[in-house]
Formats: structure tokens, sequence, C-alpha cells
């Protein structure tokens, strides 16, 4: 099943740094962490996963696009990263980010409540 969008933002930066700085801080792990906030869900450990999001990469053109499910608490969304050279030496930085719902059923683990 297909997640259906519900909310759309759409955001364009210029930013100064080159598109190859930018690829990394979007696909290597611990900057992905620094930038984000989060660390992939195989890397988490249970206690960890409750304070964190999870990310997981749904797809990636090397150096110009890459695309992550994140799921906080309850609330799942994709976002998407598309990363373009800008006639200043730096990078024009698209970003979408589609709240969407997901299926009762799906994958992710539910969110333990404390008495």
């Amino acid at each position: 099943m297909t997640p259906k969008s519900e909310a759309q933002i759409r955001l364009t930066y210029e930013l100064d740094a080159e598109p190859t700085k930018v690829w990394r801080a979007l696909t290597v792990p611990e900057y992905v962490s620094r930038w984000l906030g989060s660390l992939p869900c195989s890397d988490m450990d249970d206690e960890a996963a409750q304070d964190r999001i999870e990310l997981r990469l749904i797809s990636a053109e090397p150096g110009t696009y890459v695309r992550y499910s994140i799921k906080d608490n309850e609330a799942v969304s994709t976002v998407s990263f598309q990363i373009n050279a800008n006639d200043k030496g730096g990078t024009t930085f698209h970003i979408v980010h589609e709240q969407s719902m997901i299926a009762a059923n799906c994958n992710f683990p539910r969110q333990r409540l404390a008495a």
C-alpha cells in the first residue's frame, strides 16, 4: 500500500557549500545524525529509539537526490532532498517534506506508553 500524502512543505535554499559537501551531510550516517538529530533505526537500541526519530533510506541518486522515510512517535513522513550546483559555486538545495498516513498493519513498532 502506498502512503497517501496529507500535507506537503516545499523549501528551496541557496547554500555556499559545494554540492559534494551537502551530499555527504545527507548520506554519511554520523553527519546525518548530527544534522537531522537521528540515526538509522537499525543502529538504535529500544531505549534510544524512544527519544529519536527513525530514519530509513527510500531511494537515492548519488550526488543529486536522496529520499528518507522518517518516523517520529506515531507520525510518518517522507523527506526528499534535491541537490544542484548553482552558478556561484554553491548548491541550490530543495527539500520536500510530506506527512503520510500509514496502514495500521505497517512494520513500524508502536510507541510504548509509560504507566
